[in-house]
């Protein structure tokens, strides 16, 4: 993909197009502000009925918030979605709120604004209905602070009426680190954003980005992402919960 992949979502920050709160880019926080550890980025539509679930699960993150960069962006929810969303929003300065006035009609370009204002060394990234193991952002953090590689994955737990399931397992079998995609297993398999962290600045300066499309968004993105990436890591913990109740 090229840099246009992310233009849409330049363009959407430049308009007037939307409302943001808490921007990470602000010469409030740029001066004022306290670097945080890692991004996390959720792209929301008509999610009231999880999202409280799922930025709680952020906000008590063993790493603590005041190391959490949080950007969610509401893609033009009709439900309660967005008033859930400011009233973190008012709570917390370190959680941003993007709402937008046209829905997208897929997660690319939202979370490809998450992209554009993140500021961490880190990004991540968390669906609307689902969660984080209460120490998932400090144990892929801590990976790729000991390692030096540009992106870690690790366990996604499917959870469903009575039962849960791994997601992608070969890619959290065991502890690996500092190889290259190419040593595991059938890691091109299993291309989604779940349980996985990277360094932000190598998504930047390379310009990865999510193509707007319905289906397959995950797949370009990480598709750019693995043939960027010096080396990589996998991890068995849990670290993100598929909300599928």
């Amino acid at each position: 993909m090229n840099f246009l992949v992310r233009q849409k979502a330049r363009e959407l920050l430049k308009s007037g197009n939307i409302q943001l709160k808490n921007s990470p880019i602000s010469l409030r926080n740029k001066f004022l502000g306290k670097g945080k550890k890692v991004t996390v980025v959720t792209a929301a539509y008509n999610a009231e009925k999880f999202i409280r679930k799922t930025i709680e699960s952020v906000i008590n993150q063993t790493m603590g918030m005041d190391q959490i960069e949080y950007i969610i962006i509401d893609d033009c929810s009709t439900d309660g979605t967005n008033k859930i969303i400011q009233e973190y929003t008012a709570k917390f300065k370190n959680i941003c709120s993007v709402t937008l006035q046209e829905n997208n009609g897929s997660p690319g370009t939202p979370r490809n604004i998450g992209i554009e204002l993140g500021t961490s060394k880190y990004i991540t990234f968390l669906d609307a209905d689902d969660w984080l193991a209460h120490d998932g952002l400090e144990s892929l953090y801590n990976i790729l602070e000991e390692t030096g590689d540009d992106y870690v994955v690790g366990k996604t737990v499917k959870v469903e009426s009575g039962s849960e399931s791994v997601i992608g397992e070969f890619a959290s079998i065991k502890e690996r680190r500092s190889i290259t995609p190419m040593d595991v297993p059938h890691f091109f398999y299993h291309m989604g954003p779940t349980a996985r962290m990277m360094n932000l600045s190598m998504v930047k300066e390379n310009e990865i980005g999510f193509p707007n499309m319905k289906f397959g968004e995950d797949k370009w993105f990480f598709t750019d992402v693995f043939f960027k990436v010096r080396s990589v890591s996998t991890t068995k913990k849990p670290i993100y919960y598929i909300n599928r109740t």
